[in-house]
């Protein structure tokens, strides 16, 4: 790791542990917007392919989706607050789900296995996974929720990012993020005036074509 990597992450950590003196505003709106943008495109991309979903789309998407919620958070843990917060938001996001907004259940699992999907997606290795259909073992019931891209011989499969092109996966993924956006606003019920219209974005994607899964928020 470079210095100037070193320091970029120290002066992010920095800011997230201590109130220093300057302006700042919100931010997360604005990227779940350019999500939601992101999420017509898609639509549009898939409709236009010849098996009905496959849209390159969903690697700029699904990455933008966690971002925007990364946000939210530390927005959550920093309006009106002149003190550095009580929680460390610097760990990863399921672990800051589970034990600061009481994510649990089958939702907790699948949003880890959202996690790892933009992970594959930010941190590409476009190498054999070593498995028959070339989806990684350890994202397997991502691939059972039939959200990936499919070849139409049933013995022939994609490669691992063909598969993920898919808008089905993004549509998934937006159910997900959804469901912890509501964990966490939530969890601030002094606030829900304020925090509620974050919500409102949601209604700019396509109605969901995936329930969300059980468990929720305890």
């Amino acid at each position: 790791m470079t210095n100037s990597e070193m320091g970029g992450r120290k002066d992010r950590t920095d800011r997230l542990k201590q109130r220093k003196q300057g302006q700042w505003s919100t931010i997360s709106s604005d990227l779940l917007y350019l999500a939601s943008n992101l999420y017509k495109l898609s639509e549009k991309e898939a409709s236009a392919s010849i098996d009905g979903r496959t849209s390159k789309v969903v690697f700029a998407g699904i990455p933008l989706l966690l971002t925007s919620l990364s946000s939210l958070i530390i927005e959550c843990e920093s309006i009106g607050v002149v003190t550095p917060p009580t929680v460390d938001l610097s760990q990863p996001l399921p672990k800051l789900l589970s034990e600061k907004y009481r994510m649990s259940g089958e939702l907790l699992k699948d949003f880890e296995s959202l996690c790892e999907i933009r992970n594959e997606i930010v941190h590409p290795v476009p190498l054999p996974t070593g498995t028959n259909d070339n989806w990684p073992e350890y994202l397997r019931r991502v691939k059972d929720k039939r959200v990936a891209v499919e070849h139409p011989e049933p013995d022939t499969h994609y490669t691992f990012f063909a598969q993920m092109a898919s808008h089905d996966l993004f549509a998934w993924a937006v159910v997900i993020t959804r469901e912890a956006y509501k964990a966490v606003i939530h969890s601030y019920p002094d606030r829900g005036g304020l925090l509620q219209f974050f919500l409102t974005t949601f209604a700019n994607f396509a109605p969901p074509k995936h329930d969300p899964p059980p468990g929720g928020t305890s």
